[in-house]
């Protein structure tokens, strides 16, 4: 008999992991999700892509404005388990006490390495090799609840936080499905290793340090493209960077000081290494995505060679 349970998430990287779910014939009676935001120009009220995917199945969906909403949502509910997946909220003890099985965590990493909220982002910004999914039963500490099961997934050069957070959710509702078939034949084995804290992303994240190595610099476009691109100011117009490649070579240049910006691409110096800038957006014009031979094209004042993009520590 399949399970009664709920469902506990909001972003995109949760809906993902509840298509899977869906997909794989388990059906929550219940889910919660974040209260409506306003987002975009007209600052409306818009649901969670985890809201509009239940609203589309027609299962029931409740957005807890706190705790006590969230214990209340489920009291009574008669719950074999909660899965929960970047839901947003730190649930308390009695909310995790209500469910038979208690409450499931999809973790975006291998725990005990990257605890916290943006594992995926600093898993790449650190160059690790390696990322996965850790399942877990949540207790009170954060992320440090016994793994039920994990599963990595190796990060290459052109892994980006979008592409794996993609990965990571596909796999981790397939092994969702796995415990939610046996729920009673859960086994729990307690963190082992080094704990590392993935902090939460902050505007500073986003700022283009051309100083670091050109390598640093290209893991954390890579990183954060999706959500809080990598910017830069050069002269009066804010640049981000969606896409760029670490080359070897040094340049007698600035950090910062474009040196190349012709039909061999547009290219600054870093610290160490050059970047070469694939795509990116500015806040000029219509605000779409270009391609270096397009931004050279069209806004040839700001992409030449001797222009420099502004550091953020002395250069």
């Amino acid at each position: 008999m399949l399970p009664r349970f709920a469902f506990a998430g909001t972003p995109e990287f949760a809906a993902r992991a509840l298509s899977g779910l869906l997909e794989g014939g388990f059906r929550p009676c219940l889910v919660l999700t974040g209260p409506d935001q306003r987002r975009g120009r007209g600052r409306k009220h818009r649901p969670s892509p985890v809201k509009r995917l239940a609203t589309e199945w027609g299962i029931a969906v409740g957005t807890p404005a706190n705790k006590e909403e969230a214990v209340s949502a489920i009291d009574g509910q008669q719950l074999d388990a909660v899965v929960v997946a970047a839901y947003g909220m730190i649930l308390p003890q009695h909310f995790l006490d209500l469910p038979r099985h208690g409450c499931i965590n999809l973790h975006a990493s291998l725990l005990p390495r990257w605890r916290g909220a943006a594992p995926i982002e600093r898993a790449l910004m650190a160059g690790d090799a390696q990322t996965g999914v850790s399942i877990m039963q949540i207790d009170a500490g954060l992320d440090t609840g016994p793994i039920i099961t994990q599963a990595p997934l190796p990060i290459g050069p052109d892994s980006t936080g979008e592409s794996l957070s993609d990965a990571i959710a596909d796999l981790g509702a397939r092994l969702l499905c796995g415990i939610l078939s046996d729920l009673p034949a859960i086994r729990l084995k307690p963190q082992a290793g080094q704990a590392t804290y993935a902090r939460k992303l902050s505007p500073g994240d986003a700022v283009a340090d051309w100083t670091q190595p050109a390598t640093q610099l290209e893991r954390n476009i890579r990183a954060l493209a999706h959500r809080l691109p990598v910017h830069s100011d050069l002269g009066d117009a804010r640049v981000q960077l969606l896409a760029g490649e670490a080359l070897g070579e040094s340049a007698p240049s600035h950090p910062g000081e474009i040196i190349t910006a012709n039909r061999h691409g547009l290219i600054a110096a870093c610290g160490t290494g050059t970047l070469k800038i694939q795509q990116l957006r500015l806040n000029r014009g219509k605000g779409t995505i270009l391609s270096a031979a397009e931004a050279i094209n069209g806004f040839s004042d700001l992409f030449r060679k001797g222009n420099q993009f502004q550091c953020r520590s002395a250069c």
